[in-house]
């Protein structure tokens, strides 16, 4: 038998929950070719895995990776926590479909994530065309977002969308499936998606249905109205005969009690009537957010700039006060203490530190402090970043441990060096497979091993149409990662996001080594997953 790698003496976890088997594993052509015992077998690339676990590559079902890949195509913080595909173009977010309706604001957001990077691309086609060259260190599977298509079409005003501007975003959406998206992501909490209504999302969803594509949804709120917001975009859904996939579906603060359960009751009773719909959630207690969300939509009825410039007024900004979307109710409430200054284009100075630290420094109230950091964004007011604790141990317990919720990482490749490095502000960028591995699996025991493995494994790559990833089987592409459960520890932490994980020995992506004994090889081997 040639082979071109042979993977020695591990305990092999299939990715699908299946407890681990002793065995070897062959690779030719970027293929796995053998599960079994190849002791006769030689291979110009020898990998000696005994006490090791050997695994399919990790999926990251929920990335904004699409954000920071054409600035670091290596994929580095990827590629070293054992992920070797991302789904990007999440919560209605991606930098395709542009027109001159969207391209100012597009432009400013590739600036800011990608230094030295400029569109030079109009159709979803030509973007991905635009990613492929050059290479990339991992797999990315693209989504179109409702956010980019509602701006090509009606640039950034806030308001319902007319019959004609629904058929021509339905035209965009049917157009970046042509040209290899994966799915439709909305994003129902931002600017300017929250201001679809119901119709908008049916017809977009129809088209997804209609392509054989998959629908996820960052839904409207966590809050008070937790449930009827999952209850919404499962029933427009449900009508449009769409797979769905409800974004980091846990509850907030504010939420009614059950309501979180009640969700979960939501999703069971659409799957028994044969709607495919499930969720994820993200491996921290403390998660990211955009600080525009909080605002009023009336302040945006001409334009973020417009919005920025308005806070400097006085009786506007008062206004805003009293008119506070409760999107992150830390925010209506004033618990500054753990909501946290994320990446931002103008106070990068503040960055990391507490809402209660950067108002004591500036010597104004908290939110005054807020408000004033989002008006210095400009035309950029949409996508200043914020952290803060979402969700409680126990309840991120009863999250990855619930059988619909696959686990996601909500951040973005990075490095630990260069210019990526200082933008990071959030330790899910290098740690989350970590994180759920040692810490959750191995110290506290939520999880079996085998079973968190499946759910960044085989369980997203079923859902999002990877039919030849996630697991290793014969026949599959040779995407596989080697860790030791008994090391392997998340190193990052809001103080030092950009830290690499321990642990992990060797990553392949399409048979190639990506990282060999702990370190990046600097391979370009992962390609565009269009479907």
């Amino acid at each position: 038998m040639a082979l071109d790698v042979v993977i020695r003496h591990g305990r092999v976890i299939d990715g699908t929950g299946a407890p681990w088997v002793r065995a070897d594993v062959g690779i030719a052509d970027g293929r796995i070719v053998a599960v079994g015992n190849l002791e006769g077998a030689d291979a110009p690339t020898d990998i000696d895995a005994s006490d090791l676990i050997v695994a399919p590559g990790f999926i990251d079902c929920h990335s904004h990776s699409d954000w920071s890949l054409l600035a670091n195509r290596g994929a580095d913080s990827t590629l070293m926590q054992g992920v070797t595909t991302e789904i990007v173009g999440n919560c209605g977010m991606s930098y395709a479909p542009v027109t001159a309706l969207n391209e100012a604001r597009l432009a400013s957001d590739v600036a800011r994530t990608s230094p030295g990077i400029s569109i030079a691309w109009a159709s979803f086609g030509d973007y991905l065309d635009h990613v492929r060259q050059g290479g990339i260190g991992a797999n990315f599977a693209f989504q179109v977002g409702h956010a980019a298509v509602r701006s090509a079409v009606m640039g950034s005003e806030e308001r319902v969308a007319t019959p004609d501007e629904i058929a021509a975003m339905a035209r965009l959406v049917d157009q970046a499936f042509d040209e290899g998206a994966i799915g439709l992501s909305t994003g129902l909490e931002f600017v300017p998606g929250r201001a679809a209504l119901r119709d908008e999302l049916l017809a977009l969803s129809r088209v997804v249905a209609r392509r054989d594509r998959i629908h996820t949804c960052h839904q409207r709120t966590r809050n008070e109205a937790f449930v009827s917001s999952v209850q919404e975009i499962v029933g427009i859904c449900e009508e449009a005969g769409a797979r769905l996939q409800v974004s980091h579906n846990n509850k907030r603060r504010g939420a009614p009690d059950g309501a979180w359960e009640a969700t979960m009751d939501v999703q069971e009773a659409a799957r028994a009537r044969g709607v495919d719909v499930s969720c994820d959630t993200t491996s921290y207690i403390a998660g990211l957010g955009l600080m525009a969300a909080v605002l009023p939509p009336w302040l945006f009825d001409e334009g973020p700039a417009i919005a920025a410039e308005r806070l400097g007024d006085p009786v506007i900004r008062q206004r805003v006060k009293g008119d506070l979307n409760r999107y992150w109710l830390m925010v209506a409430r004033g618990e500054w203490d753990i909501l946290w200054l994320g990446r931002t284009s103008n106070s990068m100075h503040h960055f990391g530190k507490s809402f209660i630290d950067i108002a004591d420094a500036v010597r104004k109230q908290p939110l005054d402090a807020y408000l004033d950091i989002l008006q210095a964004e400009g035309p950029g007011i949409a996508d200043a970043g914020m952290f803060g604790e979402v969700k409680s141990h126990d309840h991120l317990r009863e999250l990855l441990r619930h059988p619909l919720v696959a686990i996601e990482a909500d951040a973005w490749t990075a490095s630990m060096d260069g210019p990526l490095a200082p933008m990071v502000n959030h330790p899910a960028s290098f740690g989350w497979t970590a994180r759920v591995l040692g810490d959750y699996v191995r110290d506290r025991g939520w999880l079996r091993l085998e079973e968190a493995v499946m759910k960044f494994t085989g369980m997203p790559a079923a859902k999002f149409g990877l039919r030849d990833r996630g697991i290793l089987r014969p026949g599959l592409a040779a995407d596989v990662t080697i860790f030791d459960a008994a090391t392997i520890a998340d190193r990052a932490s809001f103080d030092r996001p950009a830290v690499y994980p321990d642990g992990i020995s060797h990553v392949l992506v399409n048979g190639t080594v990506a990282v060999s004994e702990g370190r990046l090889v600097g391979s370009r081997s992962g390609r565009v997953l269009a479907a």
